[in-house]
């Protein structure tokens, strides 16, 4: 049976929240397994037929060491291992070769130009073409009210819309079609 997986990351809670969000709505049509990036699977199995990636935008782009342990340092985050993240899973991942993805981010909504120049979505889509995979629709981003959140109001409902609409788009796709 053809399956979903949400891989994230999340620096104080807010991509989590989402990528659950999203999750719930998937589940309307496809099972839906979610994993932190750290506990992700390194080899997602022939089953999975969309994989929705997403984090938080953080020294404009996707977390990394320095900017985790920065977090963890000056802004009280609790990250179990500043040295592994979604780009590190990215990095590593090995996926079927017919697969559907998307890509979500986190993000302040203000100032928008410090906004235009986050990129964690971006660079998230790059990896996953990289990968082979087919991107199922552009993009998402989900506002935070400041750094360390909360969610803007509305965002977990949007973000359950979103995932509803992935699994619609997937679930409507023959099992050996991508895009």
């Amino acid at each position: 049976m053809a399956r979903a997986l949400v891989v994230y990351e999340s620096v104080f809670g807010d991509a989590k929240a989402i990528a659950m969000a999203i999750a719930e709505g998937l589940a309307s049509r496809l099972p839906v397994d979610v994993a932190s990036a750290r506990d992700a699977p390194i080899q997602v199995s022939g089953d999975v037929r969309l994989l929705v990636v997403g984090g938080p935008n953080h020294a404009f782009g996707m977390p990394r060491q320095s900017t985790r342990e920065g977090a963890v340092r000056d802004q009280g985050a609790d990250i179990p291992d500043t040295h592994y993240g979604l780009h590190e899973w990215l990095d590593r991942v090995q996926l079927p070769r017919i697969i559907n993805a998307a890509a979500f981010d986190t993000r302040m909504d203000h100032p928008k130009l410090i906004t235009r120049l986050d990129h964690a979505a971006k660079s998230e889509e790059k990896l996953l073409r990289g990968l082979g995979a087919t991107l199922a629709a552009p993009a998402e981003h989900f506002f935070v009210v400041d750094t360390k959140g909360p969610l803007a109001d509305g965002e977990e409902d949007r973000a359950r819309r979103w995932g509803h609409a992935l699994g619609e788009l997937v679930a409507a796709r023959p099992a050996n079609a991508s895009g």
